[in-house]
């Protein structure tokens, strides 16, 4: 799954290309926070599985997927939190990292959470959070990245 097809998708349910008097649904809206968690999560699985076994489609391609389907959303979420490694890692990978972790708990709220209200700017808001913070990340080095891989797909021990 293309991360930026997502990203494509959130702004489409968000009602970005409506007129300003035009409001979309909640259940669109809700759909957009969960669009642009997905993206983040696409292209994490998508940096993993090049980083750490070789470029798509140039490589084995079990391996590719079975690296690329391993990680975890709780884990890659605990993995995430704000420790000493990540506070001096490359600043993309920080706000990666940072930007992830509220996807994460915004895409709870707009699956989870009847209540869950969500506007259109706000919404918009989160969708652009998340496309930036995702081409920062592409912009970290390979290196940086492979070591980010490990952090997200393997518990501490």
């Amino acid at each position: 799954m293309n991360w930026r097809h997502l990203i494509a998708a959130a702004c489409l349910l968000a009602g970005r290309t409506l007129p300003p008097t035009g409001r979309p649904r909640q259940a669109m809206l809700q759909r957009a926070v969960s669009a642009a968690y997905y993206a983040m999560f696409q292209a994490l699985c998508f940096s993993n599985a090049n980083t750490l076994v070789g470029a798509f489609p140039d490589t084995d391609r079990a391996a590719w997927t079975r690296v690329y389907r391993a990680l975890e959303h709780g884990v890659a979420y605990r993995q995430m939190r704000p420790t000493n490694d990540l506070i001096h890692g490359p600043s993309g990978i920080r706000n990666f990292a940072r930007t992830f972790r509220f996807l994460q708990e915004q895409r709870h709220q707009a699956d989870y959470d009847p209540y869950a209200r969500f506007v259109r700017s706000d919404t918009i808001g989160i969708i652009e959070q998340a496309d930036t913070a995702i081409e920062a990340f592409y912009d970290a080095s390979a290196s940086e990245r492979r070591a980010f891989a490990t952090r997200t797909l393997f518990r501490d021990r």
